[in-house]
């Protein structure tokens, strides 16, 4: 399977460097632009089916992608991004004031911590990898996108190309950004991203 991981347009959150999780925000006005900038990067991209996260701002972004293509547009509850619970709509210094300790072990063990009320990474890892499973099985030859959050593509990569979980922070992937792998049965290999957030207009 060729897989597209592709982040979602910039919402004001991101914007304003909150913890969103499952927080179901709007894309931003330049989340839109990008979403369309991304939708017209990717119009002559071969794909046989996109796979959103139900929340709004990944299905705008699979909107502006689907506008171009006639292929099936199905949402899938297991591509949604990390609950982060309590900090959901917190700045990283509204956490750090709350949270210290908590904080400190999310960023170097994050696989030991659970932000109250939130998910654990584990906990994620395993509806990702349930979700990679059935549109592997589903369609193994095809290319499929998977509009997704930037917690989902950090840990679906460190799950193909074998990585320690608690280092899925390298790879972090923009607002709007796209990552290619190909996959089978046992692993995946990392084939490029494009930063779309990048690119003018």
């Amino acid at each position: 399977m060729r897989l597209l991981l592709v982040r979602h347009g910039a919402t004001l959150d991101n914007e304003q460097k909150r913890y969103i999780g499952q927080t179901d925000v709007a894309l931003s006005p330049r989340g839109v632009q990008q979403a369309a900038r991304l939708g017209a990067c990717l119009a002559h991209e071969a794909m046989d089916i996109i796979v959103t996260s139900d929340l709004q701002r990944a299905r705008a972004t699979a909107g502006a992608i689907a506008y171009y293509h006639a292929v099936p547009l199905k949402e899938d509850t297991d591509l949604r991004e990390i609950a982060r619970g309590v900090w959901e709509g917190a700045t990283y210094i509204e956490v750090q004031e709350r949270h210290a300790d908590l904080l400190a072990c999310w960023r170097q063990t994050p696989v030991e911590c659970q932000i109250p009320g939130g998910e654990t990474l584990v906990q994620l890892r395993d509806r990702v990898v349930r979700a990679l499973e059935r549109w592997y099985t589903h369609s193994p030859e095809a290319t499929v996108v998977w509009v997704t959050h930037v917690g989902v593509i950090q840990v679906v990569l460190c799950h193909l190309l074998k990585v320690d979980l608690n280092s899925w922070r390298r790879f972090y992937r923009d607002n709007a950004s796209v990552t290619e792998v190909k996959v089978d049965r046992v692993c995946g290999v990392l084939v490029g991203s494009i930063e779309t957030s990048r690119m003018h207009t």
